[in-house]
């Protein structure tokens, strides 16, 4: 996709979105939407077009507020776990309704796995931050092929978004913000009519 955009001349891709299908005989399709764009005036260049998984009305606030997308960040993590004697203690039906520690711990695992691979990807692009569009986890069970009666549990956690680098010259001072305002902050309350 970036090398179409390039070679219609533009600077990077907005609103990109990704789909994932099944395919023949198990395979998966990966499709990639967006639209290429170019800043009036400037002439295009050698570099490799950004990429941004921001509408074009949340691309445009971006800019206005001092930011540029770097590229699209993931991170993706895949764990496994295979049932011990502790954890089918803990799942048999007269047990009650209590917390399976070793299918929870694998959950957690694998989402720290993903952050921190999602993390990577952002210092990869050379970012500052990161715009999350999209975070999903998958969980399911298969039959041990070793071990009959036992299930081996499968954990996939993706997160998505478009890494962020700020060319505003203002450095972000404070705390992480979970929401990033793009207006003036501290915004002025609305004035009664």
């Amino acid at each position: 996709m970036t090398a179409e955009c390039a070679a219609l001349g533009g600077h990077g891709v907005v609103g990109l979105r990704l789909s994932r299908t099944p395919f023949i005989f198990g395979d998966l399709e990966f499709t990639a939407i967006g639209t290429a764009v170019r800043a009036a005036g400037v002439p295009a260049g050698p570099r490799v077009p950004f990429t941004c998984g921001l509408s074009g009305q949340d691309f445009a606030r971006l800019i206005k507020a001092g930011w540029v997308p770097a590229g699209l960040a993931f991170g993706i993590a895949i764990g496994v776990r295979h049932d011990d004697r502790g954890t089918t203690r803990q799942a048999r039906p007269w047990s009650g309704n209590t917390e399976i520690a070793g299918w929870t711990a694998l959950v957690n695992e694998t989402r720290q796995q993903a952050r921190r691979r999602l993390e990577d990807d952002v210092r990869r692009l050379g970012a500052d931050g990161v715009v999350i569009a999209g975070m999903g986890m998958r969980v399911r069970q298969r039959d041990c092929p070793e071990t009959v009666g036992r299930r081996d549990h499968i954990v996939e956690v993706t997160f998505t978004g478009t890494g962020i680098a700020n060319f505003s010259g203002r450095p972000h001072s404070g705390p992480v913000l979970a929401v990033m305002p793009l207006g003036t902050w501290p915004r002025q309350a609305a004035s009664p009519p």
